[in-house]
């Protein structure tokens, strides 16, 4: 039962690619909160999915964005703040991708130019969208960036692959920009 926690909250979601994503199913917690949001993927996922679909329920417009593009994420966040009216209140980071797993590739026969591939969407990408936020000053007082992480960052599970190390970057990417975030907050 809904009880309006994210009333006049505003913010981005981006790796909803169908009803099986979990930025899917947060989006629709998200909107039934009261929150208002942008829906973001890459371009390529969202010919795949059905973003769409989600966009229309939950009554959210789409900025197509790769989030390993500092440019597009610049026009995202941007975008956003255009779209919902001022700063962001929450940022969910959804993303993932392996093509070494979707390769069916061992942990030991790793194709190394996927394995940067996936560094670089899993990984680095919330770095990026942490350092535009900050250069672009989107984010409101208080706000909340949020990446979604997997036990595998912590364990070792050799069908994961590469991805086990993207989620433990993502991790250390986590805690070293909140770090930073919180002492620009206390310095300001």
């Amino acid at each position: 039962m809904p009880n309006n926690l994210l009333a006049g909250k505003v913010g981005i979601i981006s790796g909803a690619l169908n009803e099986h994503s979990i930025a899917w199913k947060v989006a629709q917690r998200a909107h039934a909160e009261g929150a208002r949001f942008v829906l973001t993927n890459a371009p390529l996922a969202m010919r795949m999915g059905e973003i769409n679909k989600l966009s229309e329920e939950c009554n959210a417009p789409i900025i197509p964005a790769d989030a390993t593009s500092t440019e597009e994420l610049g026009a995202l966040f941007s975008g956003a703040q255009e779209q919902l009216g001022g700063k962001i209140d929450f940022v969910l980071h959804s993303i993932g991708m392996s093509a070494n797993i979707r390769k069916k590739k061992h942990y030991g026969e790793l194709d190394y130019k996927f394995f940067q591939q996936t560094i670089d969407v899993s990984a680095m990408s919330f770095h990026k969208m942490m350092a535009v936020a900050e250069k672009q000053d989107a984010m409101n007082e208080w706000g909340s960036i949020v990446a979604l992480s997997y036990i595998a960052a912590q364990r070792a599970f050799l069908d994961y692959t590469d991805m086990t190390q993207a989620k433990a970057m993502l991790e250390s990417i986590a805690r070293s920009y909140g770090q930073r975030f919180g002492k620009l907050k206390r310095c300001a």
